[in-house]
Parts: structure tokens; C-alpha cells; sequence
């Protein structure tokens, strides 16, 4: 049977650009494609077509793409959200990447256009280069370092772990930034610091629960892909990542042990608990209010 394709619905004024979004997208069989000119066309097509995907310009008539984003929330919450828009104002950006998945900027929609639209369905967030300013590797204050630290050697002491890593979440970006770590390369460091949210810890954030990789060469996550291949040249089998939330449900990162040998026993992962790690997102939490 053949996959359903994804419906894409492109919504925007500027008629020659539309066209240009549509050529692009209309011929690749895995698209069903939609046009709407203005905010209200769009919200009608919404209700109409349940787009899997909405590629929203900004400076709409009749009601603007923030707006239109809002009130798609309500009317189809599954629907990702992808901005499409010649502002470039950092602040704007960010408050788009509040309501929305990704951001394209449109003069650079030529490259960036088939890109982003396969990164929101992945569930990934992306925004054009040049947008934002790059954030930093170590999104605290250098001296939380040594607590968080703390927290991945108890953790790997619980976990009877050989490694571990402590990802904070960037909330304007959607992206984890590794934050404290003991055991890897630089190597290692060096790729999931451009690479954010790839692996367990990418899953462990977009499903909101615990994931236990009992062997990396052959666990679906890592099997085939450059992170895998990464993941197993520091010598490492399986792992579990385990989102940190707080008691609201506020989600702040994710907290990793790794195990040179595959399948470990199920205890040692259970080890550190669901409870632990909702104590190291009330840490995060209290850092974070302090700085």
C-alpha cells in the first residue's frame, strides 16, 4: 500500500512566490499541495483540508500568519507550523518559533525550502542560517558547570554507567545543548553540539518519556545514520536518555547513562529514577530563576 502523501498547505499573498513554492513542491509525489492568498483563505482551508503541514508567510492581508497560527492550534493541533517570511528581526523569530516549528527566510527559500519542510516532519525545528544569533554550547552560567557535573556522576553511579551526558533545552530554539558530560571525546561533544537534538536524547524530547536503547547497533534510532557511527566509536552499546520535567511539566532537558556493554540489566537502567530526574529539572529550574 502506498503512503499517504503529506499535505502541504502554502499560504501566501505574493502570487509569483506562490507559484515558485508550488513548482517546487507540486511534482515530488509525496506532497499534496494546497494554496491559500491571505489569513482568512488559509483558516477555511484548514478546517477543510487538515494540512499535516502549513507554510505560513507573516505579513498576511486579512489576518496575519501569527494570528492564523493561533487559531490553527484550535482547529487542527496536529498541524506543523513552518514561517515563511522575508523578516529577518531577531525577535520576531523567536516569537514565530514560539507559536511555530521552523522558520525560512525567504531569501534563501531556493535552499532552505525542501530542507526545513523535511526537518518540522521529522519533528525537528529549523531556522535559516543568519537568523539568530548561535547559541551556546553551555546555555548556564559557567559556574553551575561543577553541580551539573555532580548530577551526571551520581547518576552514573546509580546507573552503574561508564558515561554520561546532561542536555538543557534551549526553549526559543527547541534545541539541547549538551551542558556537562564525563567520558566523551571531543569528537563526540563536537558533533551533537551542531547536531542538537539527534539520537535518544532528540527522541527522549519529542516523545516526553524515558528511552532505553539496549543495543545501539541495531536499535532503529541509531541504525544507519552518522550518529549511530559516532555514538559506538566512543565504545558505547546502550544507553537510556530521560527528559527532565518539572512538577508543572515543564520540560528542561534530558539526562543520559551510557553502557560499554549492550543490554545491560533492566534494573541498572530503572536505577535512576523518574523521580531523580524530576529533582534535577527542580535544580535546572532554580539555576535558571536565579541567573
Amino acid at each position: 500500500m502506498q503512503p499517504q502523501p503529506c499535505k502541504i498547505l502554502v499560504v501566501e499573498d505574493f502570487d509569483e512566490l506562490r507559484r515558485f513554492v508550488s513548482a517546487l513542491l507540486q511534482p515530488r509525489a509525496e506532497f499534496q499541495v494546497e494554496l491559500a492568498a491571505d489569513g482568512l483563505e488559509a483558516i477555511q482551508k484548514v478546517q477543510e483540508v487538515k494540512p499535516d503541514l502549513i507554510l505560513l508567510d507573516i505579513g498576511l492581508p486579512k489576518l496575519n500568519g501569527m494570528e492564523v497560527s493561533r487559531r490553527v492550534g484550535e482547529l487542527a493541533p496536529a498541524a506543523k507550523i513552518l514561517f515563511f517570511s522575508a523578516e529577518s528581526d531577531a525577535e520576531l523569530v523567536r516569537a514565530a518559533l514560539r507559536l511555530g516549528a521552523g522558520y525560512i527566510h525567504k531569501p534563501h527559500a531556493q535552499s532552505d525550502l525542501l530542507p526545513a519542510i523535511q526537518a518540522v516532519l521529522r519533528g525537528e525545528r529549523f531556522v535559516s542560517d543568519g537568523l539568530l544569533p548561535p547559541s551556546p554550547s553551555n546555555p548556564l552560567w559557567p559556574d553551575s558547570h561543577p553541580v551539573l557535573s555532580e548530577v551526571v556522576d551520581r547518576a552514573m553511579k546509580m546507573a552503574g554507567a561508564d558515561k554520561g551526558t546532561l542536555h538543557i533545552l534551549d526553549p526559543v530554539t527547541n534545541t539541547l545543548h549538551i551542558a556537562a558530560q564525563l567520558g566523551f571525546s571531543r569528537q563526540f561533544l563536537e558533533f551533537f553540539d551542531k547536531e542538537h537534538n539527534q539520537g535518544s536524547c532528540g527522541t527522549a524530547l519529542s516523545r516526553g518519556q524515558r528511552v532505553i536503547v539496549d543495543d545501539v547497533a541495531s536499535d532503529p534510532i541509531f541504525q544507519g545514520t552518522r550518529c549511530g557511527e559516532i555514538v559506538l566509536s566512543e565504545g558505547v552499546r546502550a544507553l537510556q536518555s530521560i527528559p527532565l520535567k518539572t512538577l508543572s511539566g515543564r520540560l528542561l532537558g534530558v539526562l543520559s547513562t551510557h553502557f560499554r556493554v549492550a543490554r545491560p540489566l533492566r534494573q541498572q537502567f530503572f536505577s535512576v529514577t523518574d523521580a531523580f530526574a524530576q529533582e534535577v529539572a527542580e535544580l535546572i529550574q532554580s539555576k535558571l530563576a536565579g541567573a
